[in-house]
């Protein structure tokens, strides 16, 4: 069985060879490939695909529109395909608007024919594997969760997959005054995380920004990991390094939360968001380790059940919770 991809590109060259690139891909049938808003939805009337390619130039406002009606009446996943220059805030919207995810183009293609289409196989790979999507089981170990204390000295969020949207509802309706400073690390690449820092800017009470190497840490800001770096915190600093990925990934998650544990013990929270893979396991360890305490959104409202479920199953989370209710868990928490 194959799974039916449609491409939204208003370049007739690209439409071309991204069509011809994913027809490479086993067991990818591209269905359709169209160059504006309005062809789109026509050809979804005809035949809903499994998951649609849009270019990143075709979200203006009637973009826009389309896109959540895609996400939200259709429910197609929909996977934003940007370069690696440009149209990072309007990348950012659309994740926000319900767009699934996100891949940069190489500026050449051709010379990097294989490199991008083994990006591209690995989101089909990523939406479209039973294994992310497995029944929640009950953790195989009980974690004392006596030892917790009062007051929160720290609050740090780890995302993937569905991150940006998530992380959004989580700290739009934190207090200007929250008492904590907060730590953010979102799986995404070099450039994307300072355009993200800026819409969360906007959108929390709270002071959001991306994070540099030796930035004091200070109450009632939020530090978001930059793109390329990982972030561990030192002291009272902030301490940004290059070294090798985990897990594939860079900012790593549980870089993080190693460092946040050994600092802030068991004043300290931990959150788990949506997102594929095994990063944040081993930081939520620490954390349990020094009696700290962990949230993890539930599989309901994932849209990628990887990175909380391994948290989970190890038994490593006090609290399975919906994205919807975290925000509110944390203020009375800290409160």
């Amino acid at each position: 069985m194959s799974v039916k991809v449609m491409v939204i590109d208003d370049s007739a060259l690209m439409r071309k060879i991204l069509s011809h690139m994913l027809q490479e891909i086993d067991r990818v049938n591209v269905c359709k490939a169209v160059r504006s808003e309005k062809e789109a939805v026509a050809a979804i009337e005809k035949e809903v695909p499994d998951l649609i390619f849009v270019d990143a130039q075709i979200p203006n406002i009637e973009g826009f529109k389309l896109l959540k009606q895609i996400s939200h009446e259709y429910t197609i996943p929909t996977i934003m395909i940007c370069s690696p220059t440009d149209q990072k805030e309007i990348t950012l919207r659309a994740l926000e608007l319900g767009a699934l995810d996100f891949v940069v183009r190489p500026n050449d293609i051709n010379k990097n024919w294989n490199v991008f289409k083994e990006k591209l196989k690995s989101k089909i790979k990523i939406h479209f594997s039973n294994q992310f999507y497995a029944e929640q089981v009950e953790p195989m170990v009980k974690q004392d969760k006596s030892k917790f204390q009062k007051p929160v000295k720290a609050i740090v969020i780890g995302a993937s997959t569905g991150g940006p949207k998530a992380i959004i509802e989580v700290i739009k309706d934190f207090p200007a005054s929250i008492g904590v400073p907060v730590f953010i690390v979102q799986h995404m690449p070099k450039g994307f995380t300072a355009s993200f820092a800026n819409r969360l800017n906007t959108l929390s009470k709270l002071e959001v920004v991306e994070a540099k190497d030796g930035d004091k840490i200070i109450k009632d800001k939020i530090y978001l990991a930059p793109g390329g770096m990982h972030m561990v915190i030192e002291d009272q600093e902030i301490k940004l390094n290059d070294d090798d990925k985990i897990h594939g990934v860079k900012p790593a998650v549980d870089y993080l939360f190693n460092s946040a544990a050994k600092k802030y013990k068991n004043h300290l929270i931990g959150v788990v968001l949506t997102g594929m893979g095994y990063d944040g396991a081993i930081g939520c360890q620490s954390i349990k380790e020094e009696n700290g305490y962990v949230i993890t959104q539930d599989q309901e409202t994932s849209v990628i059940y990887g990175m909380p479920r391994n948290v989970e199953e190890k038994g490593f989370s006090d609290e399975v919770a919906s994205l919807y209710d975290i925000g509110s868990i944390l203020k009375k928490m800290i409160g």
